[in-house]
């Protein structure tokens, strides 16, 4: 089982629990999410996928300019914001 201790100790980033995604420049995307992830750059995006994967949590990735819809309002997961390109 994947422990939020274990992310913030491997992963460089901010991590907010519980939050609105409005609140992390998210504009087209009303929802709350159990796990917003935002990390500092490339190589830790990558390490948090590997990591997520393996774990089975579930996750998205989006960025500030996406457009997503949650059917009930909320995201049982991790939304991981970035603008960093693969």
């Amino acid at each position: 089982m994947l422990r939020l201790d274990e992310l913030r100790a491997d992963i460089d980033g901010d991590f907010f629990i519980h939050d609105e995604l409005k609140h992390h420049e998210v504009d087209k995307v009303n929802a709350v999410a159990d796990l917003i992830i935002k990390p500092s750059g490339r190589k830790d995006l990558k390490k948090l996928l590997v990591m997520l994967e393996k774990n089975s949590f579930p996750h998205i990735v989006i960025n500030s300019k996406g457009r997503v819809i949650f059917p009930d309002g909320r995201f049982h997961g991790a939304v991981i914001v970035t603008d960093i390109k693969l």
